[in-house]
């Protein structure tokens, strides 16, 4: 059968400030779409650009159509036959628009059909719709017009169907898009984003009979709830925009296709009922139902006890894990100047540091019907929580385990007859596997296929991440299923039925911006490759129901959407379906990036970024140059689809190029190039990006490579403040925002996958705060007190080394502010600072009266 596999990818982007917020936290951030008009949410989703988006409605395995939405209101409706390969008008428009005068509609025109709910029979050669209240038939062939008393349809396209299997939490999987909620219920319904933590964020209430056009992101989810409280559905917005359709006979929530396990154990009471386990003062006993005990443990106490049971499938065994609680430390906020007054307010939560004792878990197993324990020598658990996956014989189970500094993974397996273990997995690395902070790898390690006899192992180990049959039985690797000059990005899809797997990848293209996304599918064995796309650019492709076609729409920044029909058999292309117009948005000045590839540090690996120029931008003039920049080795970050955004138009008007760069150290290529950020995150890649600029300054003797600033947030607020304190030779102004300035003050979890375990010299080489005196350039350092990410002392104990160091300084402290904080504030300063310290210019003094001012 065919199994749906959902994975996470996580890539967030803030807008304000224009600064890449991808945050270094456990809790990654998303920043979610502004709540707005439904005219406000349309313009924001089409700027000036016409089919940039097909919403194929499938008539049959075969047939489809779909309406582009063009300039000035106007509408053209499509047909498509895949089997003979044609694109054609899907009716006379002329036609039906004098019919439906003659009718009454006295708005119809050709070029604007007021229809809607179209529903065609191709057999009867005719189509039904509806224009407001009334339903019509418009025969194709014979080019006749009647009118219907009602639809047995409704006049229903069903839209996006809700999803009982859908994490109930945002991700980021590509661009922006579109959802549109129908309400047709009697009632008044609200509709939720739901955030990257899952927790619900109103976006407003849909009158009865309303309809609310809502800008999201691929990837961001949704729910719709009624009064009361009721959820009506949880949807998931993909590439293309969708339709949720809220009626009477709206279908039951859509739920995995992939079998559920029957019978999975938990703690307390046991699966069969006769025993509860119990745990007391830190020890461990079972209960029958007569209330007898036994004693299963004695040594455990308050701080060092027996927690987290599950039981076997059977109920004849049971494991417990023997939990080491490490002692909480904390991290402080102070808020200043809380609303209303008063007092500041103190508030402190537990956050553990690199090299902290975190909480380990010690494994134990038990005979629950004799009550003994059953010798079990495993490894305790020194980061993360257990996981427990049971076998459908109960006989074994499974976890992963993660050895502290990330240098080792084990998917281990537990007899729990006998207690015997062993390695069905046992990876080593000399720098570190991607185990934590992985969302952006898109792929989870281990993917367990039906019965639990194989399963996918996702690895680096031949220095680019693949994907690997291991058979359980046998407890080893059978084959590597891809293999390459390439990485996989996702799993779509596995029809075990087939042994087929369907993945997307990156690199694989020759010629292509290695980052981009394809399409492909392969053999459980490895053999029979099919890229089922092409085209130069990043793509998503939707198939059609019998998966006979699939439409694929690909983009680059710099490269409107262009839309396919492909055969899924051999991924060959039937025709070509619509390029995006974008004419209205570039007559309004939209320029769209340019892509720059120069050569790194190695002089052979290729280094990608894109140029946002000023829109006046003069040859003959010169431009100073400002880096946005954000090097966490959690992902990559230089955008790759088309936007209709004028990226970083805020500064680009003030006479700067700006620039984005994915340097070595960052994810998403070869596990060599993301290992340069090995216990040295003070690398950024800045050789790579440094000899980038200049190799895009020899194109264009424009660019000012002797006035390049640079900013970033979070762990592009270290890099930032690193470029001056590493590289002033070339960087001579930074801005820093909300950074991690010494990668032993932040999390953990983040710091000590990049910059290993245990604590060592190199976290110091790294440390902004340890290096402040190298300062020689520019810096402006921006905190929120209240971040909740990246403890705020990072930054006053950078701005105290900095005093210390005697050096001068900008400093904005935000009053009750987050993570990137600063806001329209914020941006000013930062403008004024890149104005003053790139360009010359004398700042006004905004605090004069108006008249009085000075400059």
């Amino acid at each position: 059968m065919r199994s749906l596999l959902i994975v996470t990818l996580l890539v967030s982007w803030i807008g304000g400030l224009e600064v890449n917020a991808q945050t270094c936290a456990l809790e990654s951030e998303l920043y979610p779409p502004s709540p707005s008009s439904p005219q406000q949410d349309r313009g924001r989703f089409s700027r000036g650009v016409y089919k940039s988006r097909i919403r194929a409605r499938w008539i049959d395995d075969h047939h489809f159509w779909y309406r582009n939405d063009l300039r000035g209101g106007a509408r053209e409706f499509v047909l498509v036959d895949g089997e003979a390969g044609t694109r054609a008008a899907a009716f006379d428009q002329e036609a039906l628009a004098a019919a439906l005068r003659d009718a009454g509609v006295g708005s119809a025109t050709a070029a604007r059909l007021p229809i809607e709910d179209l529903e065609f029979d191709l057999e009867e050669r005719s189509v039904d719709f509806s224009v407001d209240d009334r339903h019509f038939r418009w025969q194709l062939e014979a080019g006749e017009l009647s009118a219907l008393e009602e639809r047995d349809d409704a006049g229903e396209q069903r839209g996006l169907a809700p999803r009982a299997d859908i994490p109930r939490q945002s991700i980021s999987r590509g661009g922006d898009t579109e959802l549109t909620f129908i309400n047709r219920l009697t009632r008044v319904v609200e509709i939720f984003w739901l955030d990257g933590q899952g927790q619900r964020r109103s976006y407003g209430r849909i009158e009865p009979g309303e309809r609310h056009a809502q800008h999201t992101y691929a990837g961001h989810v949704w729910e719709v709830v009624a009064a009361g409280g009721r959820s009506l559905g949880v949807y998931r917005a993909e590439e293309s925009a969708g339709e949720v359709i809220l009626s009477s006979d709206m279908p039951e929530p859509r739920r995995s296709r992939r079998r559920p396990f029957e019978g999975r154990p938990a703690g307390g009471l046991s699966p069969d009922g006769r025993l509860t386990a119990i745990t007391t003062d830190g020890n461990l006993y079972l209960r029958d139902a007569e209330g007898a005990e036994v004693t299963l443990t004695t040594d455990g106490t308050e701080d060092f006890g027996y927690q987290r049971v599950e039981w076997s499938p059977d109920s004849t065994r049971l494991v417990a894990f023997k939990i080491d609680r490490a002692e909480t430390l904390e991290v402080h906020l102070i808020e200043s100047s809380p609303e209303g007054g008063g007092r500041a307010r103190l508030s402190s939560r537990p956050y553990p540091l690199p090299g902290d004792e975190l909480t380990t878990y010690e494994l134990h197993l038990f005979d629950a019907e004799g009550g003994k324990p059953i010798a079990c020598d495993v490894d305790p658990i020194d980061f993360g929580r257990p996981r427990l996956r049971w076998a459908e014989d109960g006989r074994t189970f499974t976890y992963e385990k993660v050895d502290r500094g990330h240098q080792r993974f084990r998917l281990i397996e537990v007899d729990v007859t006998d207690g015997s273990s062993r390695n069905l997995i046992d990876e080593r690395t000399d720098t570190f596997i991607w185990t934590a902070h992985a969302e952006s790898a898109g792929v989870p390690l281990i993917t367990w296929l039906e019965g639990g006899d194989e399963l996918i192992y996702a690895s680096e180990r031949d220095g680019w991440r693949h994907l690997y049959l291991v058979d359980v039985e046998e407890g080893r690797i059978r084959n590597q299923i891809t293999r390459g000059e390439w990485i996989v990005r996702g799993i779509d899809e596995i029809d075990e039925d087939r042994r087929e797997i369907w993945f997307r990848a990156s690199g694989r293209n020759e010629g292509q911006d290695p980052y981009l996304i394809h399409h492909y599918r392969i053999g459980l064995d490895g053999e029979g490759l099919v890229a089922l796309t092409e085209g130069h650019g990043t793509h998503s492709i939707e198939y059609s129901p019998g998966r006979d076609y699939l439409i694929d729409s690909y983009s680059r920044v710099d490269q409107a959407p262009i839309h396919e029909l492909r055969r899924v058999s051999d991924g060959s292309l039937i025709i070509e379906l619509e390029q995006a117009d974008t004419t209205e948005l570039e007559a309004r000045g939209w320029q769209a990036p340019e892509v720059f590839v120069a050569k790194g540090r190695d002089g052979e690996t290729d280094i990608w970024g894109i140029l946002c120029r000023p829109r006046d931008h003069d040859p003959e003039q010169s431009y100073a140059i400002i880096e946005d920049i954000y090097a966490g080795p959690q992902g990559s970050f230089v955008p790759k689809a088309f936007s209709s955004r004028d990226y970083y138009r805020s500064l680009t008007d003030l006479g700067f190029v700006v620039v984005k760069i994915d340097g070595m150290g960052t994810a998403n290529r070869s596990k060599a190039f993301h290992d340069v950020c090995w216990k040295n995150l003070k690398d950024a890649g800045f050789e790579d990006r440094i000899l980038w600029m200049k190799a895009a300054a020899e194109k264009d003797p424009s660019l000012d490579i002797d006035r390049v600033g640079i900013y970033g947030t979070s762990a592009g607020g270290q890099n930032a403040a690193g470029a001056v304190l590493f590289h002033p030779e070339f960087y001579k102004a930074a801005v820093a925002n909300c950074g991690c300035h010494d990668n032993r003050m932040d999390k953990a979890s983040w710091n000590e996958q990049w910059m290993g375990y245990p604590v060592g010299p190199w976290y110091g080489e790294s440390s902004n705060i340890d290096n402040a005196h190298r300062l020689e350039g520019h810096l402006m350092l921006v905190v929120g007190e209240l971040d909740r990410n990246v403890p705020p002392e990072s930054t006053y104990r950078l701005v105290d080394a900095l005093v210390r160091a005697g050096k001068d300084f900008d400093f904005l402290f935000v009053p009750g502010g987050g993570h990137g904080a600063g806001g329209a504030y914020g941006q000013r300063r930062l403008q004024d600072f890149f104005l003053e310290h790139l360009q010359g210019k004398a700042i006004p003094n905004r605090n004069a009266s108006e008249g009085r001012g000075r400059r």
